[in-house]
C-alpha cells in the first residue's frame, strides 16, 4: 500500500470518528475496497487511487457520515457462509442470529429423519432459510415474508443460491404472506415440521432504537412488534405448536431484554404459557446477553 493509498484510508476513517461510526476503519476499507473491486484484506497491495474511483470512494464517505447503513452502499451483508444482497426496504442480517442458525443445523443433524421440514418465519432477505438450505441436506425449508420489498430482496438471494441447495437434495419454497394469516402452502402440514425458527420483529413500538442506521433506514415492519414487542413472537409460537412434530425445534430470537422465564414480557414465559413445550432455554450472544429461546415440541 502506497502512502497515498494508506492516507486516504486514514482521512476517511478519521471523517468516520467523528460522525460517530462504530467501525470507523473497517467501513473505511469496505468501501475503498468496493470501489476499486479487490477484497478488503488485499487493500495493501493497491498502490494507485484513480481520480474517479476517488470521486466513486467520495460519494460512498457522504453518504455513510450521514449514517446510511454501511450494506445499503454496497449493496450486500455475509450471513454464515452467505454473501446476500440487501438494501432499503430489507433488515439487515446481523451475526447475532448465525447463534441461532448454528442451533437449528445442530439439531437437524442430530436427528434421523430420512428428510426434514423447517419453516422461517419474518424471512427477510432469506439469511436463516437460506443458511439451513445450503448448509444441511435433504430439507426442505419454507420462507415466510409478508414485506414486498423484503420479500423481492429474498427471491433474488434464492435464486443466486438455488443451484447450491439443489446439489443438497434441498428445497426453499418462498412464500410473500402475512405470518398471523392462513399460509396456503403449508394448511395440510400441521404436526409434520422439523422445525419452526424466527427472528421477528421484537422491539416495543414506543422504544426507538438509538442507533441512527436502524432508526432512519431499517423497516419499521421489521423491527417493531406492537405495545410490548411480543405480538409476532405469540403469533409464531402458536403457528410452532400446531406445525411441530412431537420432538420438533422451535427458536426464536429476541431482544436482550427478553430472555427472562419470570418476566411475562419474555419469549421463554411465553413458550412456557403455551404448555406445548419442554425443554425450554435461553441462549446468550457473543457479547453474553440472552439472544434466542429455544424448546422442544411436546
Amino acid at each position: 500500500m502506497t502512502k497515498q493509498t494508506r492516507s486516504f484510508l486514514v482521512d476517511i476513517e478519521r471523517r468516520f470518528k467523528n460522525a460517530n461510526i462504530q467501525s470507523p476503519k473497517f467501513d473505511a476499507e469496505v468501501i475503498v475496497a468496493f470501489i476499486l473491486k479487490v477484497e478488503r484484506k488485499n487493500l495493501g497491495l493497491i498502490n494507485d487511487i484513480s481520480d474517479d474511483q476517488e470521486r466513486e470512494i467520495e460519494k460512498l464517505v457522504e453518504k455513510r457520515v450521514r449514517r446510511i447503513p454501511l450494506q445499503h452502499l454496497v449493496g450486500e451483508q455475509g450471513f454464515r457462509y452467505l454473501n446476500l444482497k440487501v438494501g432499503k426496504g430489507v433488515f439487515i442480517p446481523r451475526p447475532e442470529t448465525e447463534i441461532l442458525v448454528e442451533a437449528v443445523i445442530r439439531y437437524l443433524k442430530e436427528i434421523a429423519n430420512e428428510r426434514k421440514k423447517v419453516i422461517d418465519f419474518c424471512a427477510g432477505s432469506g439469511a436463516i432459510a437460506l443458511a439451513i438450505a445450503t448448509e444441511c441436506a435433504n430439507v426442505d425449508c419454507f420462507a415466510i415474508e409478508k414485506s414486498e420489498e423484503a420479500f423481492s430482496f429474498l427471491k433474488e438471494n434464492y435464486q443466486k443460491y438455488e443451484e447450491e441447495i439443489k446439489s443438497k437434495n434441498s428445497t426453499l419454497t418462498l412464500v410473500n404472506q402475512d405470518v398471523k394469516g392462513e399460509v396456503q402452502e403449508i394448511i395440510n402440514l400441521n404436526e409434520s415440521f422439523d422445525v419452526v425458527v424466527s427472528n421477528p420483529p421484537y422491539i416495543p413500538e414506543k422504544m426507538i432504537p438509538k442507533e441512527i442506521e436502524v432508526k432512519d433506514h431499517e423497516p419499521e415492519m421489521a423491527l417493531y412488534g406492537g405495545k410490548d414487542g411480543l405480538e409476532i413472537v405469540r403469533v409464531v409460537i402458536e403457528k410452532g405448536a400446531m406445525l411441530l412434530k412431537s420432538g420438533g425445534f422451535i427458536g426464536i430470537e429476541h431482544a436482550d431484554v427478553q430472555g427472562n422465564i419470570n418476566d411475562e414480557a419474555s419469549v421463554p414465559f411465553l413458550l412456557q404459557q403455551n404448555g406445548n413445550f419442554k425443554n425450554i432455554q435461553d441462549r446468550k450472544d457473543l457479547n453474553g446477553l440472552p439472544r434466542f429461546c429455544m424448546g422442544i415440541k411436546k
